[in-house]
């Protein structure tokens, strides 16, 4: 048995709480319980529904120990209380369930080409959402911001979201756009603190929900800076920002271990304004972009069907 006390609850234990999966972690404490807090921790991971439902004296007497025991338990957790645990808990249960309504997708029993099938229709569902939300007037009302601006800032974070704001800046350096991207989030508070109303913030984010991102583009609204957010048109960020280009993320018909297909529509998003934006710059784009190629020619030789663009 052991006879140490539950950890305090601190500042770092509330934000392991608020990440970890609680079903999780009981299973790694385990052995550090004592008997009658396995009681406990028993019933939690067989039923935690009826766990979340119950009140502390409910748990304890199914579980056949002590209203202490129970509440001692909460503590092991890092939680401040056995109702803070229920409140986790079931907000875990709702993610959990979440996952299984998406796990229409990918079978681990199905052919490799049903893989492929499966993958690209997913990408085409995406994308085909995502041509019928962008409209041209807002890609090119975005290239013109994107033109006019002395820099352009680009931030994403995690997951695909920070891939493509570096894809993006990708597709802008070579159309000779002052471009930078920040993938941290630190580096982009403290950027978007440096921008005026000749410069521009462009925003990657797949759920538009990162108070991070949405702190940083208030402060480049303080600053004056326009901004732009590929993103979930109904998310937080979108209605913060001055133009949304919209990203629906997807989930019918995607199992949680497939990659979600949005980051095919934010790429096409990303190709679609740079091709506005070399539009709009008409012969400086092409010229800068024959240097460019012409830059790299020497390393791989000519291939005459690749875009100047790539």
């Amino acid at each position: 048995m052991d006879n140490r006390p539950p950890t305090p609850v601190t500042s770092d234990n509330r934000l392991f709480q608020a990440s970890a999966d609680v079903l999780t972690r009981v299973q790694q404490l385990k052995p550090q319980l004592s008997r009658a807090e396995k009681r406990v921790a028993k019933l939690l991971i067989e039923s935690p529904s009826t766990f979340v439902s119950a009140s502390v004296r409910e748990v304890a007497d199914i579980a056949e120990v002590s209203e202490a025991t129970v509440v001692r338990f909460g503590y092991r957790l890092g939680c401040e209380g056995f109702k803070d645990l229920k409140i986790l808990l079931a907000q875990q249960l709702a993610v959990h369930q979440a996952i299984q309504d998406a796990q229409q997708g990918l079978s681990p029993t199905g052919t490799a080409n049903s893989y492929i099938d499966q993958i690209c229709r997913a990408a085409i569902d995406a994308l085909k959402l995502t041509s019928a939300s962008v409209g041209t007037e807002q890609l090119h009302e975005a290239a013109q911001w994107v033109i006019g601006a002395k820099r352009v800032l680009i931030y994403g974070i995690g997951g695909s979201s920070a891939i493509m704001a570096s894809e993006a800046q990708n597709r802008l350096f070579r159309l000779n756009i002052p471009c930078t991207t920040y993938t941290d989030s630190y580096l982009q508070r403290m950027s978007a603190s440096t921008l005026g109303q000749d410069d521009l913030l462009l925003i990657v984010s797949s759920t538009g929900r990162p108070r991070s991102l949405l702190e940083s583009a208030e402060l480049a609204h303080y600053y004056g800076a326009r901004t732009i957010a590929i993103t979930d048109r109904a998310s937080s960020l979108a209605r913060q920002v001055n133009l949304c280009l919209n990203v629906t993320l997807s989930q019918s018909g995607v199992a949680h271990y497939q990659p979600n297909p949005m980051r095919f529509s934010q790429l096409a998003v990303i190709d679609a304004l740079a091709h506005q934006i070399a539009l709009q710059l008409g012969q400086a784009a092409e010229e800068t972009l024959k240097r460019v190629r012409t830059s790299v020619a020497s390393m791989h030789g000519i291939v005459p069907q690749q875009p100047i663009g790539d």
